[in-house]
């Protein structure tokens, strides 16, 4: 893995701490400020910071990686993490999130769904300067209304192309 000094991604893969599957190229863990009950990163072992910079071999193995990835998050007891990760949380942001992932609906169910996501450039939110994709099981009736899935970060509410 090529490490770069003070990337939080490569010091995690460094450290291997939480680090829940690994495959030849990637890594998961468990999101720190989760989104729902699983919500998890597929991270890039070698720093990269786009999807465009994936070798061929790595973009088959992220393929498996999701795979596997799913199958890791259905089996996983989420309650018994989240109780785990709020006692010893990195910071009082990521403990208020896990405490949420607690009374989440979707908590101790199977997901319905997933939504897979890359921020790819600051401008479409990247904060961390290292490849990972989110994957965020979703939950029948997590929202009202999850018509247009991802286009619900949009303002002025384009997100239900139905309608």
């Amino acid at each position: 893995m090529d490490k770069v000094a003070n990337c939080r991604f490569c010091e995690i893969y460094k450290s291997h701490k939480n680090i829940v599957l690994e495959t030849d190229h990637f890594y998961m863990w468990f999101d720190e400020f989760p989104l729902t009950p699983g919500h998890a990163e597929m991270v890039a072992k070698r720093h990269v910071a786009s999807l465009l910079e994936l070798k061929r071999t790595e973009w088959v193995d992220l393929q498996n990686a999701i795979q596997e990835g799913i199958d890791r998050i259905e089996k996983t007891n989420l309650r018994t993490l989240y109780k785990n990760l709020a006692k010893k949380p990195r910071n009082k942001k990521s403990k208020r999130f896990y405490e949420l992932m607690l009374k989440h609906i979707g908590l101790g169910e199977k997901p319905d769904g997933y939504n897979f996501g890359v921020n790819e450039g600051e401008a479409a939110g990247r904060t961390v300067e290292h490849l990972h994709m989110h994957i965020i099981p979703r939950y029948f009736g997590d929202v009202r209304d999850p018509t247009g899935g991802v286009r619900n970060i949009f303002a002025h509410n384009i997100a239900n192309y139905k309608k």
